[in-house]
């Protein structure tokens, strides 16, 4: 199933009705997934090459805006606008930790009131409203007390990596029809991949020794993948071939015997004409290579001369 991290602008509703029939369904339900994975590159593309400008002038708040997407961001920003209308009392503080009250003005005559402790030591934030625990970010009035108290860096736990724009998103790798050609090989190489996986887990989940062998496995795997990555960033461009026979092709070898054979006799040759005109005696092939005439006697035929 894909997931999104938007649902209202594409909802199911754009597409379908409830008189629309099962073939209508089936295929405005691709289409729907169309235009979700359509949206969902276009918010990856303006999150990585736009920025949306910081409302204060607050650190924490860039903190947020070099992590966060923008849509999550924008809700930050929310946040940031409405500490404006939070009062903000010390009420006491014990062993590191101080209380304190925020009072939150909702309309003309209405205040609401919540309780905050903040840990000197660890730069904790807790509030009685539990907003962050429940939407996962920090809201006005843990906003307001981290500001009284000139807090700059935020702790990274209030930091969520689901909303961070650099997260790799798992939906990615599960097969669709409107998958791009070129991510269609790496989607079967994932495949693969976890096939095997889950029968090499299977059978490694029978005993904790056999877990232990399969991790330091792992590991080993992991570094040797990851230092041929160090290896393959940092190598030289390739050559651009140039036109021209090969240096090296099949049967050059060869052609160099061949042609270092033809050089030696093109020398012997003259050697053989000038003792020829000096009228001196040759041997014959036989008593070059020390083999015996097998036609005629070999005392007869030793040596002869020319007048």
């Amino acid at each position: 199933m894909h997931c999104f991290r938007f649902t209202r602008p594409y909802s199911f509703g754009l597409f379908i009705t409830r008189n629309s029939s099962l073939s209508q369904f089936v295929k405005q339900y691709d289409n729907c997934l169309a235009s979700r994975e359509q949206a969902e590159r276009e918010f990856n593309a303006a999150d990585f090459h736009t920025v949306i400008p910081c409302t204060t002038k607050s650190a924490i708040e860039a903190q947020f805006q070099r992590v966060y997407t923008h849509e999550k961001f924008r809700e930050v920003q929310a946040q940031f606008r409405g500490k404006v209308n939070c009062i903000t009392r010390s009420m006491h503080s014990t062993l590191g930790f101080t209380t304190y009250k925020v009072i939150e003005q909702v309309f003309n005559s209405t205040f609401n009131k919540f309780v905050v402790t903040y840990d000197v030591v660890s730069r904790d934030v807790k509030c009685d409203c539990l907003l962050f625990e429940s939407r996962g970010i920090l809201y006005r009035h843990s906003l307001s007390v981290l500001s009284f108290e000139r807090v700059d860096n935020l702790a990274l736990k209030y930091i969520l990596e689901r909303w961070s724009k650099n997260i790799k998103k798992m939906h990615t790798h599960i097969k669709s029809s409107q998958d791009e050609p070129l991510l269609e090989p790496r989607s079967k190489r994932f495949d693969e991949l976890v096939f095997r996986s889950h029968n090499i887990c299977e059978f490694a989940s029978v005993s904790e020794e056999l877990i232990g062998i399969l991790h330091r496995a792992f590991d080993k795997v992991m570094v040797e993948m990851e230092e041929y990555q160090g290896i393959s960033k940092g190598k030289n461009p390739p050559r651009v071939k140039i036109r021209g026979r090969p240096k090296n092709r099949l049967g050059s070898n060869l052609e160099k015997k061949i042609s270092n054979a033809m050089k030696k006799k093109k020398k012997t040759a003259p050697t053989e004409l000038n003792l020829l005109d000096s009228g001196s005696s040759i041997q014959s092939s036989s008593t070059l290579y020390n083999i015996p005439d097998m036609n005629y006697p070999r005392e007869d035929c030793t040596s002869f001369s020319f007048y």
